[in-house]
């Protein structure tokens, strides 16, 4: 049975800075939510995924957040982590450089928008809505001009993790529009 979600009073967005780590850590559980992925499926290439365990995935999104780069956008639901949104350079994301399905649409720069994860209790509550428009507005204040994204054309129900890339209706919502289509898959994009 699905679970009515919380009411929230106040929703806040803040990029994944190291300062936020822990809460990030609260967000996704001792396994990393998305069975270990700890969102680097499309930083890695598939080899190096596949020979890698949750624990290099962890430390290796550690590793970029200490850096200083910011990975992706928190959101806070009443000052709970409650869900997140994972984007960068284009050039950034391994995956994305040697996919067929998801090659470059063309030779603009472009931020990516990957992966999402919401924590059960605040889905089906609009929170994906809210991670775009603050995925866009970081985008946006570091200088990017197109941001991208690989959502699912979702019809009915659908397992929450299938849905890691999105859900293309609230893109379009948003005023994404579909930049090329393949194998079903769109590719879409938002010119800022």
């Amino acid at each position: 049975m699905a679970r009515k979600p919380i009411e929230v009073k106040d929703y806040e967005f803040h990029p994944l800075t190291p300062e936020r780590w822990d809460d990030f850590e609260q967000l996704f559980g001792p396994n990393g939510a998305c069975a270990g992925c700890w969102c680097m499926w499309f930083r890695f290439s598939h080899r190096e995924f596949s020979k890698t365990r949750k624990e290099e995935h962890k430390e290796a999104l550690r590793t970029i957040v200490q850096s200083g780069f910011e990975p992706g956008v928190l959101a806070y639901a009443d000052g709970i982590p409650a869900g997140w949104v994972a984007l960068a350079p284009r050039e950034w994301y391994e995956r994305l450089k040697t996919s067929k399905q998801l090659a470059a649409v063309d030779d603009q720069p472009v931020w990516s928008i990957t992966c999402f994860f919401i924590h059960r209790n605040y889905r089906r509550s609009g929170m994906m809505e809210k991670l775009v428009h603050a995925a866009v507005e970081h985008a946006r204040s570091k200088g990017a001009k197109i941001v991208e994204a690989y959502p699912l054309e979702v019809e009915g129900k659908m397992n929450s993790t299938q849905m890691y890339t999105g859900k293309s209706s609230v893109f379009y919502k948003l005023g994404f529009k579909q930049a090329a289509l393949r194998v079903g898959r769109p590719i879409v994009r938002k010119y800022l």
